[in-house]
């Protein structure tokens, strides 16, 4: 393990430490369970032969204690056959009970008792028509002669009905909560199910769109106060909402339940164009106006930047005049964390349109690539809410241009990409600098503190709120989790595994060696299919962007160039380009999560990622946005063996064919640390 282990920081030491401790619990308990089974499945064999024991000595006595096929009937039975012989004879013979097996009856070989000697004779021989007669007379008091008689003179007798007594069944009742009942006939949502049961009935094929679409509308539609547990719990499932960790409210069915600020719904509704809130927002919005602490797992394009950016300006919105005029002297009242310069602009972007209709709360943004002495004097001037990377936001405060005495409400978005571009020191002294007291651990105390918080609308909230935005949950962010947050409401949207991308279309092209790759590529950019799509070309390093972006150019499509080389008025300007044109962006991983691109068709790998299987979904993840379907193509060449074991699980994990090179090579089909940490 200490080989397998060199060349790996202390960090990455201790995360594959853990998770080799893990897998070895599960396999001790593997290992625990094959032996419960062994020993179940032991004295399950062992008592399936006790009992053919019992049963073989049970027909060994019944055998021996039959002698010569005469059976003898136990004393109820004696009293039954001798009824029924009494209604045919004179009853003579009733008393006799003792009768021959079926098989003496057969014209068939069988034994006979020797009356001289007494000795059974074992010669086989037929029984005549004289013998069976004699028999019948014997033992039955009729021959041949009389049965055939009786059969034609008796008439045939019906079998007599078993009828059964009344008896008075105890009737059990269920009890369950009268709340949950939502059948009201006069309910437009339920009342349609009784006209679906007839013409079933009648074999009649039910299936209306138009009548799917009434019953969703009236749960939008229904008053709030009439509003049932089970209805709202139908509206979760229709919009695949899922929520753990504690109680949490209700979700939105429109903006306006969310009692927000009459500037801010205009520029929701009017600005933005938002007729309804996505999944996100329906059930974020509502959580953050409790001041709860919360975790975000949703979809990239799903609308997560006005479900932590309403409740955000809302608190702000909602605060008196005097903190808000002393903003100057006492810093920001808000933060929210962004892992790239471009996505932090893009949150400010959008926070300017909610922020349009009204003029007290003013936000800006504080990122690299930008002057810092004139973000300090924006600072200065004062500011409600700052936007930024970790990186420059830590030097605003390091550099007392920023101080945060009074901001005690924080958001992290791509809190994960954040973790991996090693931000984390950071993003801890940023949280270790913020005004405002933790929750208490206890779950129902920081319920309390919470409420304390919300009716306090004269002063500042005396404990602070964070929310974190993540793809994944790697043990870094975890453990910044646990350390600033305090029983965080979870939402997930959709499959709980977000990254898992299960609506793009994932394809994999095994090449002989990375000479290959420029014709590849070539084929690819001019598909008929995309030639009018977006386009994302992604590469490893920057040095080689540059390059790929030539090779995409002498194919006749316009192409514009993204990476850390560029200036931040060029990487605006080529990001501008992309989103207004059909153009083909070739993009290192700074463009790889967050960046709002809406249409984005194809997503090209022309370099696999080499340390993590989360680089390559959140690079595919840039297609198949907000419910669409997408295609993602990666080049594959032998060089690419650190990803091929993840790579692999994850396309048999989403439903994506292997290729055959790939689930042959040996580096796929190895156990290897790699493996361990995905």
């Amino acid at each position: 393990m200490d080989s397998t282990l060199e060349g790996l920081s202390e960090e990455q030491r201790q995360e594959a430490l853990a998770l080799a401790a893990v897998a070895q619990r599960a396999e001790e308990r593997a290992e625990r369970r094959a032996l419960e089974r062994a020993k179940q499945q032991k004295a399950k064999e062992k008592q399936q032969a006790n009992m053919k024991k019992k049963e073989s000595a049970f027909f060994s006595k019944s055998r021996s204690s039959s002698n010569n096929f005469i059976t003898y009937i136990p004393k109820k039975k004696r009293q039954k056959m001798g009824k029924k012989s009494s209604q045919g004879s004179d009853g003579a013979q009733s008393s006799q009970t003792r009768v021959l097996a079926p098989e003496i009856l057969k014209d068939t070989t069988t034994t006979r008792e020797d009356s001289v000697s007494g000795n059974v004779n074992v010669t086989s021989t037929a029984w005549t028509q004289k013998e069976r007669d004699s028999v019948r007379q014997t033992y039955l008091g009729k021959t041949s002669s009389n049965l055939a008689q009786q059969a034609k003179t008796s008439p045939s007798k019906k079998k007599k009905k078993k009828t059964t007594l009344r008896t008075k069944k105890a009737t059990f009742r269920f009890t369950w909560d009268d709340t949950d009942d939502t059948l009201d006939a006069n309910d437009p949502l339920y009342s349609h199910s009784l006209s679906i049961a007839a013409n079933r009935k009648r074999n009649v094929t039910h299936q209306s769109g138009d009548d799917s679409l009434k019953s969703a509308h009236s749960l939008h539609t229904k008053p709030l106060g009439t509003m049932t547990s089970r209805d709202w719990r139908i509206l979760r499932e229709n919009y695949e909402i899922v929520v753990k960790g504690g109680r949490a409210p209700p979700p939105l069915r429109n903006f306006r339940e969310a009692n927000l600020h009459p500037t801010l719904i205009d520029a929701l509704e009017n600005v933005m164009g938002y007729k309804s809130p996505t999944a996100i927002q329906r059930q974020a919005i509502p959580i953050g106006l409790q001041r709860r602490d919360m975790i975000g797992i949703a979809e990239t394009g799903s609308g997560k930047t006005c479900a932590f950016g309403v409740p955000l300006l809302q608190y702000l919105l909602s605060l008196p005049h005097r903190i808000l005029d002393r903003v100057a002297d006492e810093g920001p009242l808000a933060l929210v964390m962004a892992p790239t310069r471009e996505l932090a602009l893009q949150i400010h972007g959008e926070f300017e349109k909610m922020l349009s209709r009204q003029s007290r709360i003013r936000a800006i943004s504080v990122v690299g690539g930008q002057s810092i002495q004139h973000q300090a004097q924006q600072l200065r001037e004062g500011v409600h809410a700052v936007i930024g990377t970790p990186g420059r936001i830590n030097d605003c405060i390091e550099m007392s241009y920023l101080v945060l005495n009074q901001c005690c409400y924080v958001v992290a978005d791509e809190a994960d990409r954040m973790v991996d571009m090693g931000f984390a020191p950071q993003m801890e002294s940023i949280l270790d600098a913020m005004g405002g007291a933790l929750k208490s651990e206890n779950e129902q105390e920081a319920y309390k503190q919470e409420e304390l918080d919300l009716t306090n609308g004269e002063g500042l909230p005396k404990h602070r709120l964070m929310s974190m935005f993540t793809a994944t949950m790697p043990l870094e962010v975890e453990r910044i989790a646990k350390q600033y947050l305090r029983h965080p409401a979870i939402i997930s949207i959709g499959d709980q595994d977000s990254v898992k991308n299960a609506r793009i279309v994932q394809r994999v092209i095994y090449l002989s060696g990375p000479s290959k790759k420029e014709a590849a590529l070539r084929d690819l950019i001019l598909n008929p299919r995309y030639l009018r799509e977006k386009v994302i070309v992604f590469v490893n390093e920057k040095k080689n962007a540059d390059g790929v972006g030539r090779i995409v150019e002498r194919t006749g499509r316009t192409c514009v160039v993204l990476h850390g080389g560029k200036s931040q008025e060029q990487r605006e300007e080529n990001l501008l380009r992309f989103r207004q044109g059909n153009a083909v962006l070739v993009a290192t991983d700074v463009a790889g999560r967050g960046l709002d691109v809406s249409d984005v068709a194809h997503v090209i790998n022309y370099d696999l990622p080499t340390r993590s299987i989360d680089s390559y979904c959140h690079r595919i993840g840039r297609t198949g946005r907000a419910g669409k379907e997408g295609l993602a193509t990666s080049l594959m060449t032998d060089e690419d063996e650190g990803i091929m074991v993840a790579l692999k699980s994850y396309l048999e994990a989403t439903g994506n064919p292997v290729p055959e090179k790939l689930a042959r090579h040996r580096a796929a089909n190895a156990s290897s640390l790699g493996n361990l940490i995905y």
